[in-house]
């Protein structure tokens, strides 16, 4: 998403990075996703708890908000926010100047420009605003988490947790027995948000395109395979061109898990198996998500022609999924080749809203047409 409370760039899959190439900061946080990995409704706690401790430890109290500078009620005032005043100890993390509404905004809901802010009457936080819903506002199917270490960047520090079972309890702890869990007090001074968490892959059998054809994802990434073939960068709906690319990055959760898949078939027998948000390309040349897909849609072949959607299925998977990431970063040659249908690659997701909805493929324009 974009830098406003409705589009934020949160990146971060709950994904262990597997890599062909030199690790970056970027993949750093993938591996601290992938080690705290949370389940849409655990990452919904974690949200919870990050906004509350950061209110009642990190404030100067519900009567010290300030007004947004980029979010409105839904009376079109500007929404009441909070700011946490010790960086070195903050739970919503520096990408988001320590906003905390504006972050836990981001982290729960889908695009939009407002939302309802609410004086809260009862629990831990009462008498603090609120941004809630408006009207128009959609939850995310996946909501994103802040994951913690001693300091920044990812990977420099110790992992921190949450008190497994203790929502009440805002102190940070260390995991000294290898579950990924918050087990011994951490009595350090200093904890940061290092990542953004959020999963949204292939299901295992999904098949990807390689240099010597389709390969379903988990075998490539057993295998580490470096021999992408994706979109050329100059690639339009009249001139799709194909080239060969190299993996970056492949990631692959540590635990098996539930997951929401949108299986989506075809009227030229196709079958796509994609997680609720993962980017696909439809005939317009515009990338939308998976969830957003209905009969009647048409996707987009590798060789340009569309394809009529005839079914989409909400279905659950127990286990892994799994991405990659070109070395590439334009987006045109993002655009990966899955079960014959252009899809986005990993880089998509982590930046979702910024790309979704926009045409990513232009068509040719006639030379007679061009400006002389």
């Amino acid at each position: 998403m974009s830098k406003s409370v409705s589009r934020i760039v949160l990146g971060g899959a709950a994904a262990i990075a597997l890599l062909p190439a030199v690790a970056g900061a970027q993949n750093q946080q993938e591996w601290r996703c992938n080690d705290d990995s949370l389940t849409p409704s655990q990452a919904v706690v974690r949200a919870e708890w990050a906004r509350k401790c950061g209110l009642l430890t990190n404030t100067g109290g519900a009567a010290s908000w300030v007004l947004s500078t980029t979010t409105f009620n839904v009376d079109f005032t500007m929404a009441k926010e909070y700011i946490e005043s010790n960086t070195t100890r903050a739970y919503s993390g520096n990408a988001h100047a320590y906003k905390v509404n504006y972050y836990y905004a981001a982290a729960m809901y889908e695009a939009t420009p407002m939302v309802k802010v609410d004086l809260e009457v009862t629990g831990p936080t009462i008498n603090f605003f609120k941004w809630n819903p408006a009207p128009t506002t959609t939850l995310r199917v996946r909501p994103i988490y802040p994951t913690f270490e001693t300091s920044l960047p990812a990977g420099s520090g110790t992992p921190l947790y949450p008190h497994p079972t203790d929502t009440t309890d805002c102190r940070m702890y260390r995991d000294t027995n290898g579950d990924y869990r918050g087990d011994t007090l951490y009595t350090g001074t200093s904890f940061y948000v290092v990542a953004n968490c959020e999963s949204s892959c292939y299901a295992p059998d999904q098949e990807v395109l390689f240099s010597e054809g389709s390969v379903p994802i988990s075998d490539a990434i057993q295998k580490q395979r470096e021999d992408l073939i994706t979109l050329s960068p100059d690639s339009t709906l009249d001139n799709l061109q194909l080239q060969p690319n190299r993996v970056y990055s492949y990631t692959s959760e540590i635990r098996n898990s539930e997951h929401v898949l949108y299986e989506i078939r075809t009227a030229g027998g196709g079958k796509l198996r994609l997680t609720n948000e993962h980017p696909v390309v439809n005939s317009e040349g515009r990338m939308v998500r998976a969830q957003d897909l209905k009969v009647d849609d048409e996707l987009l072949r590798q060789d340009g022609t569309p394809e009529r959607i005839t079914s989409v299925e909400r279905t659950t998977h127990f286990g892994k999924v799994f991405n990659l990431r070109p070395v590439s970063r334009d987006q045109v040659s993002n655009v990966l080749v899955a079960q014959g249908f252009l899809v986005g690659s990993a880089r998509y997701q982590n930046e979702d809203v910024q790309f979704m909805n926009r045409i990513i493929l232009q068509r040719s324009v006639p030379e007679e047409l061009m400006p002389r």
